[in-house]
């Protein structure tokens, strides 16, 4: 039996979720076609997504058709989503690009698209709403070949335009099907006369494409012999699989045409659970060794949490893809990520909502459910206790919006806090951290939507209230130049004293080195048991600079004399001393503020550019360069100070009309000086003070 795993995937409202929902009516896996605008689609079932139309979480969904098993995985569409569109990703081994038959490539699914191709993840192309008003299929596939840095070939042909739209050529089988309204399956036809020719033409490209798939297929194409129906189909797949062409399907999922015949595309071309034979991880006893786990359910079993729910009855949900072996119900494995053991209970095949018991061990190429696991998390391997193996990390994208929380009543902190983090473990693009530095929970997400929605909640639901605030850009602190200072603990009391002398010289260092401590004593004038203390001593001087308390970066610090007491002396005299000396030294080494500058990618439809571009100028940014990535997007990359970026999620939605989207990663510290610097060491020292009132 075929194991298909595929992830739905595309630019916001290009009809992914109706998609599913209709597909999963025609297989016979519901009874019910479900719809967005009525409140009942299989997929979106969540209140937030009832009531915003939209999908925010991904759906799963495990079913059969034709003796083959399909998972499917419809992801949301929204940037504010995208580390759970990500995340599914790790769980498939094919994405379904959908497109929009009047709009073509989009923001969204130009981001989806350099994803799958960075995760080395065969793409198929499916254009929807081909029965939309100004739909025309040959923009579309020009539009397409424009704008992604591949070439297309059509698999499908569409039977009529816009609103006559009824159905279509599968160029494979070289039929045609025609639908009348509220059926599931298309009727079986000869092709219609007006597109025999065009059929032909598409038909003779796509026999040529199958026939790059390798030496020997093109080597008898060139010779002049057919390739016989199962070559072309094992050449497309083969060609599907190296991502050198990309096949394209249509349907109106609306209208409920040709989506069955989309499946059966499917099941005929997508690649399997298994074809890529093996995946690459690491020994969880050596994390250097490089290992290939076989794709099969002979070998040991190694599993991915790909996707956690938080349900108030069943407690955590983990979706597990299974890559290899077989898992048993009530077995244990091992959490390889956190090294520590599982218990699983019963195995559930997910569907939406809902979960249905597996009546059979879990193999190869399944994605399953398990609930109750204590440690697993998204992203944790799970493995046999024979051979402990570690996936590669998952890379998702960079959180673009944080804000800073607290309770409005001191005594809910620890609830709030506890809820956040259970946020957090359900929707992995959802960071929770306290910065010790500023002394503020902040919370990080892919957009201002996500948190709103994280929040309102929590509000909703246990009745927190709570105040956000832009978060405190975490500063640091720097030397310009060389210095030296001298200082003596000299401290007498009844028994033994205090006694430590230390010299040290100082010195900056390139950006982002860090931190050096060297010691330079010659001759005992300190003995080495009290040279960790003076150690110890400056780097708890380095936690909080002279400008404005914040930590210091980016010096060496040489210890280069002193002195000591065959009585008084200790580990705690030099620890002072050497807290002292640094001080003393960095007011005379010319400190300077250091702010955080960012990398910042920005997508947007051209006709924004020149706004976008004159908005980062005036934010101190510096642009590095515009791309054109097709279908009218481009791509600014510049690079920022954060403290500018603390609303651009809100500020690039208002500019674009909701249309752009941007991603961003922390690049490197920058000196600051002048007026910008004076208001943030007088914002600094104002906060501190009302800090200390409050205390």
């Amino acid at each position: 039996m075929k194991k298909i795993n595929i992830a739905l995937a595309g630019h916001t409202s290009v009809g992914k979720t109706t998609f599913t929902d209709t597909l999963l009516y025609n297989i016979g896996s519901t009874d019910t076609l479900g719809r967005v605008d009525d409140g009942k689609s299989l997929s979106d079932f969540d209140e937030e997504e009832i009531k915003r139309k939209i999908s925010i979480h991904s759906s799963v969904f495990s079913t059969t058709y034709k003796d083959n098993i399909i998972n499917i995985i419809d992801t949301p569409g929204s940037s504010d989503f995208s580390g759970e569109v990500v995340s599914c990703f790790y769980g498939v081994d094919v994405v379904i690009l959908i497109v929009d038959a009047v709009n073509g490539v989009e923001i969204e699914s130009s981001k989806l698209w350099n994803r799958a191709k960075k995760m080395n993840l065969p793409v198929i192309i499916l254009v929807n709403k081909i029965d939309k008003e100004r739909a025309n299929y040959n923009n579309v596939l020009e539009n397409l070949n424009e704008n992604l840095d591949t070439r297309v070939f059509p698999v499908h042909l569409p039977i009529g335009s816009e609103g006559s739209f009824k159905g279509i050529v599968d160029i494979l089988k070289m039929k045609a099907y025609t639908y009348e309204k509220g059926g599931k399956k298309g009727k079986e036809q000869g092709i219609p006369e007006d597109l025999k020719a065009r059929a032909e033409e598409l038909r003779n490209d796509l026999i040529e494409t199958a026939a790059e798939a390798n030496d020997e297929l093109t080597e008898k194409y060139l010779e002049g012999e057919e390739l016989t129906p199962e070559e072309i189909m094992q050449g497309i797949k083969d060609i599907i699989l190296k991502k050198e062409a990309v096949p394209v399907m249509v349907c109106s999922s609306v209208q409920n045409i040709a989506v069955t015949e989309v499946c059966d595309t499917l099941i005929s071309i997508a690649p399997e659970s298994n074809t890529r034979e093996v995946i690459k991880a690491f020994d969880a006893n050596d994390k250097t060794k490089e290992i290939e786990i076989k794709l099969s359910k002979d070998e040991s079993f190694v599993g991915l949490v790909f996707k956690t729910v938080m349900d108030q009855f069943a407690g955590k949900i983990s979706y597990i893809r299974v890559f290899s072996g077989v898992l048993k119900a009530e077995s244990e494995v091992l959490n390889s990520t956190k090294d520590r053991k599982e218990k699983l209970s019963k195995l559930y095949l997910p569907f939406g909502k809902t979960q249905n018991q597996l009546d059979r061990d879990a193999e190869e190429g399944d994605i399953i459910v398990c609930t109750k696991l204590p440690h697993a998390e998204t992203g944790d391997t799970l493995s046999s206790l024979d051979r402990p193996v570690i996936l590669p990390e998952m890379e998702l994208p960079y959180p673009v919006h944080s804000v800073a929380i607290k309770a409005k009543n001191k005594k809910e902190e620890d609830k709030l806090n506890s809820l956040l983090h259970r946020a957090a473990e359900e929707d992995i693009s959802f960071k929770v951290e306290y910065n010790k530095e500023t002394k503020e929970t902040v919370i990080s997400g892919m957009g201002e939507l996500q948190i709103n929605i994280i929040l309102s909640r929590i509000k909703e639901k246990y009745g927190i209230d709570f105040i956000t605030s832009p978060p405190l850009v975490a500063y640091r602190e720097t030397i310009q130049a060389p210095a030296k200072a001298d200082y003596k603990h000299k401290k007498q009391t009844g028994g033994h004293g205090q006694y430590g002398q230390v010299f040290l010289e100082i010195e900056p260092l390139p950006r982002g080195t860090g931190f050096e401590f060297v010691d330079k004593i010659v001759g005992g004038v300190i003995p080495k048991q009290y040279i960790p203390g003076v150690e110890k001593g400056v780097r708890e001087a380095m936690e909080e600079g002279v400008v404005a308390g914040y930590p210091v970066v980016d010096v060496r610090v040489s210890l280069v004399f002193g002195s000591y007491h065959e009585v008084d002396s200790s580990e705690l005299a030099f620890k002072i001393a050497g807290r002292q000396a640094f001080k003393l030294a960095m007011e005379k080494a010319k400190p300077t503020l250091l702010e955080p500058i960012m990398n910042l990618n920005v997508y947007v439809d051209e006709k924004y550019t020149g706004d976008i571009m004159s908005d980062l100028n005036s934010k101190r940014g510096k642009v590095l360069g515009i791309d054109n990535i097709g279908g009218g997007i481009q791509v600014i990359r510049a690079q920022v100070p954060q403290a500018e970026l603390l609303k651009y999620s809100i500020e690039l939605r208002s500019m674009t009309s909701g249309t752009g989207s941007f991603e961003i990663e922390f690049s490197h510290y920058e000196p600051i000086s002048g007026k910008i610097a004076e208001d943030v060491i007088k914002e600094t020292l104002r906060r501190k003070e009302e800090e200390a009132k409050e205390k």
